[in-house]
């Protein structure tokens, strides 16, 4: 198993500590199994008393521990000394959210609770334990999530597989998309980076297949791997002038892509970047591009044209197969016009 995949069943596997993120103040005190909650205002029911029997003892038990637990459903413990289930520790101040069973479906992450500073949570920190027999298994009900500015930076596969969110705002102080942050998160309907994320790593945003939109921030300077692959509802790649490379399969399924703006600093279209973005029809390649490798834009079964300039100086054979309806364009006498002769590819001279 690849680890992505491993790390996709180890998110839902997990019976450690398991939690959601909830909106509002967490300033209530600990709470136990047989105590009753009052309900909160408008007359819903407090988090404590959403609870089964199985669940209640589940979060008791992390009392037990030593963890603190809130009326609204936080569950925290002091940073000093903790060791999460990955091995992470949060340093000597503060406190650390290990798990949230509260109702709400749109959330502001709170930077503090009973007066202590929240300086992060743990990878699973968004999802509900429950229980079926003797079956433990995790839930994510969110549908917004909104950190605050300050918060400390989140970690790889923490979204992973959070079928209901639909839309997140991240803090600021993020400075790169982690592994697998939101693969397979099939609601997520727009995204926008953080001012001060550099890099996109892999799996990203894979199988993201209802996002329509994604706001690229100036300064990114890499997208890695697999990042958005059959993300099938985005239309439009508005890139930065500061990105620098996209990885291999990074747009790999983009079926409903139509428009790419690649900027100058790139000079490499990877193995299957833009493979099978069926309704690409058109496409511009800057002048720093040296190289378009295997299968760059196979399957793209809709491209009519695409111009390539003098700068580029190797070409996969494959690159652009089943293209059937292309037409390359480029200056004559250019590499461009010789790779599209070799190939049986109809060119236009500029």
């Amino acid at each position: 198993m690849d680890i992505t995949k491993r790390l996709s069943v180890l998110l839902i596997t997990a019976v450690t500590a398991v939690s959601l993120v909830s909106c509002g103040q967490a300033t209530s005190s600990n709470v136990s199994s047989d105590s009753e909650v009052s309900s909160v205002t408008n007359a819903k029911a407090s988090a404590w008393d959403s609870l089964n029997d199985a669940q209640r003892a589940y979060y008791k038990g992390l009392e037990d521990k030593g963890q603190t637990i809130t009326e609204n459903g936080y569950v925290y413990v002091d940073a000093k000394g903790y060791v999460d289930e990955w091995g992470k520790e949060y340093g000597d101040e503060g406190i650390v959210i290990t798990s949230y069973f509260g109702t709400e479906t749109i959330v502001n992450v709170p930077i503090e609770i009973d007066d202590k500073t929240v300086v992060g949570h743990t990878i699973d920190a968004f999802r509900k334990i429950s229980k079926e027999g003797n079956k433990f298994d995790m839930t994510f009900d969110i549908k917004e999530l909104y950190y605050p500015e300050n918060f400390p930076e989140i970690t790889a596969g923490i979204f992973s597989l959070c079928e209901s969110l639909e839309k997140i705002q991240m803090p600021k102080s993020q400075t790169t998309i982690p592994f697998a942050c939101f693969k397979h998160c099939t609601s997520l309907k727009e995204f926008t980076c953080p001012d001060g994320v550099t890099v996109i790593k892999q799996d990203s945003f894979s199988s993201c297949e209802n996002m329509a939109s994604i706001t690229f921030n100036d300064g990114l300077k890499t997208i890695e791997d697999d990042a958005f692959v059959s993300c099938k509802s985005l239309e439009k790649l508005d890139f930065p002038d500061s990105l620098e490379s996209i990885g291999i399969q990074s747009f790999q399924g983009c079926t409903g892509l139509k428009e790419i703006n690649i900027p100058s600093k790139i000079d490499t279209i990877p193995k299957r970047a833009f493979f099978a973005c069926k309704a690409l029809e058109a496409l511009v390649l800057p002048d720093n591009i040296t190289t378009i490798n295997s299968e760059a834009f196979a399957r793209c079964n809709s491209l009519k044209e695409i111009y390539i300039p003098e700068s580029v100086n190797e070409i996969a054979e494959n690159a652009f197969d089943e293209c059937d309806s292309l037409t390359i364009k480029g200056k004559s006498g250019s590499y461009a016009e010789e790779y599209a002769k070799e190939n049986d590819i109809d060119f236009a001279a500029e």
